[in-house]
């Protein structure tokens, strides 16, 4: 088997795709100021809702954790270098996550016990608490995000756009579908695994692409991405 490396801009693209999940956790983390986090009864008669937004103290907490993780998205397009990336964006994650985490920590281990009174957490508690968890996680999965090198079961894979000789291709090739593909087989075009649902194989070379990714390279270039011949 041959091992190819995923390129830069697929690494830039997966970094792109946890910066968006982080600015909308962001978001929903400071979304919930306005929900209720505490119910507080001085009596057996009296409550108060404590929403997060009427406390300075988690206000700012949340608020900064927040903004935080919502920026990361921004710093995916300041640099077209991975490990500048990773190391930006996994920052601001886990900053913002482990700010906007102590805004509910504090709450219910620091001020409800200080002012003396009774009471229990509200839904704005436990999800501002759960999703500085996930940006947490999502800024340790941009850490460890590393490229990878795919195994590509053809040995007589040449790549995308190259032929075995010289010139243009003088054979031509058709493609069949195929109804069962071995567990784990991976596709020369876009790296990902091949099911027996959307195989195709050429008639040439044998080798099995996705359809929809053999569809949009043959419409292009005419040619199989394996052998080079040209496509019927």
């Amino acid at each position: 088997m041959e091992e190819m490396t995923v390129s830069e801009r697929r690494l830039l693209v997966r970094f792109f795709q946890i910066g968006s999940i982080m600015a909308l956790v962001g978001s929903i983390h400071i979304l919930t100021l306005l929900m209720p986090w505490y119910v507080v009864r001085a009596d057996t008669v009296s409550a108060t809702v404590l929403s997060g937004y009427l406390l300075p103290e988690t206000l700012a907490l949340s608020s900064i954790g927040g903004v935080l993780a919502g920026i990361a998205l921004l710093v995916t397009s300041f640099s077209s270098k991975p490990s500048v990336v990773r190391l930006i964006l996994s920052s601001l994650a886990i900053g913002g996550g482990v700010v906007g985490l102590l805004s509910p920590v504090y709450l219910n281990f620091v001020l409800i016990p200080s002012l003396n009174v009774v009471g229990e957490p509200e839904p704005g508690f436990f999800i501002s608490f759960f999703s500085a968890v996930v940006i947490v996680a999502l800024g340790i999965l941009a850490l460890v995000t590393r490229p990878q090198k795919v195994e590509i079961p053809y040995p007589g894979y040449y790549g995308m756009g190259e032929q075995e000789t010289a010139g243009q291709p003088v054979e031509t090739t058709s493609f069949e579908t195929v109804d069962a593909v071995d567990d784990g087989l991976i596709c020369p075009i876009c790296y990902t695994t091949v099911t027996s649902e959307n195989a195709v194989r050429c008639t040439s070379c044998g080798v099995v692409f996705h359809s929809g990714c053999l569809e949009t390279y043959v419409n292009i270039n005419g040619t199989c991405p394996n052998c080079g011949r040209a496509a019927v």
